[in-house]
């Protein structure tokens, strides 16, 4: 006979997909969805992954424990300093009486509920990845092997695809004469941990499992993003600080659908799952801090 915890693990998955694309249009049909409360389709899976995950990993300070909390803590601070620092720059947002609070910022007022997002978000996608990784897909789990392993080792193709972008960047900017800020960030949001991470740790990375979370960050994305934000002026993009090139069909009156926010579905993954690895793998090192980063 099945147990309950077996049902959980096996199958609960399905009822959480139905749970988490049913809510934002639940709350739609009572006039009760916002920027807010649509953080439901990243918050629903995480009530029922996080426990998962705690139920397959060490108890304490296990390295798995560790580097979700890291990297989860991490992608927030990264996320709120960009969006304080260059948000007003790439992104638009709605008068503050549409959202549930807005901070001051440099750049003007950024709504609370983007700070929310840069925390459940990454939780999410990691907390995907984790559990495919640990449960579902653990037959392509590699060993972690990091006795003599440097965590950072330059890639030199690496380094030749960021050059080769930085001049693809020149050109757009000559072309359009203002500089395509949204492009450069995610070029630098998927390069540099690339240049400097991936020649070790895409060793360590369980890929069928990242490309079930790229796949489950692609529908996400769609249904909250192209179907919920845009059409309803949540947030939007700034067309100065864009390539210039749109999809019409994902367009809406209050902003229109750049090219680059497709490279977001993929580079946001990459350098969630990236970087979850890398602390894992770091956390496990049993050399010193240095020797671990750098080698003997």
């Amino acid at each position: 006979m099945i147990s309950i915890k077996q049902a959980f693990e096996d199958v609960g998955w399905l009822a959480v997909i139905v749970v988490t694309f049913a809510v934002p249009f639940v709350l739609d049909f009572y006039g009760r969805l916002t920027y807010f409360t649509s953080l439901s389709l990243w918050l629903v899976p995480i009530l029922y992954l996080l426990p998962l995950f705690y139920s397959i990993t060490a108890d304490g300070q296990g390295r798995r424990r560790r580097a979700l909390r890291t990297t989860i803590l991490t992608l927030l601070i990264f996320g709120a300093v960009l969006d304080f620092l260059s948000g007003h720059i790439t992104l638009k947002f709605s008068s503050c009486d549409t959202y549930l609070y807005c901070i001051p910022g440099p750049g003007g007022p950024v709504p609370i509920e983007e700070l929310l997002f840069y925390g459940l978000g990454p939780a999410a996608m990691v907390l995907v990845y984790a559990c495919a990784d640990e449960l579902w897909l653990n037959k392509y789990n590699p060993r972690d092997e990091v006795l003599n392993v440097k965590l950072i080792d330059v890639s030199r193709g690496g380094l030749g695809v960021a050059a080769v972008t930085m001049v693809i960047l020149l050109v757009i900017w000559r072309v359009n004469g203002t500089f395509p800020t949204y492009f450069a960030f995610l070029a630098a949001m998927g390069l540099v941990p690339t240049i400097g991470l991936y020649r070790t740790i895409r060793h360590f990375m369980n890929w069928p499992a990242f490309a079930v979370t790229v796949l489950y960050v692609l529908v996400t994305s769609i249904v909250w993003e192209v179907t919920l934000a845009l059409p309803r002026g949540w947030w939007g993009f700034q067309p100065p600080a864009m390539i210039g090139i749109y999809i019409e069909t994902w367009s809406a009156p209050f902003s229109r659908f750049p090219i680059e926010e497709i490279f977001v579905w993929i580079a946001a993954p990459f350098f969630s799952l990236l970087s979850y690895e890398f602390a894992k793998a770091f956390f496990h090192h049993p050399l010193s801090t240095k020797a671990a980063l750098f080698g003997k």
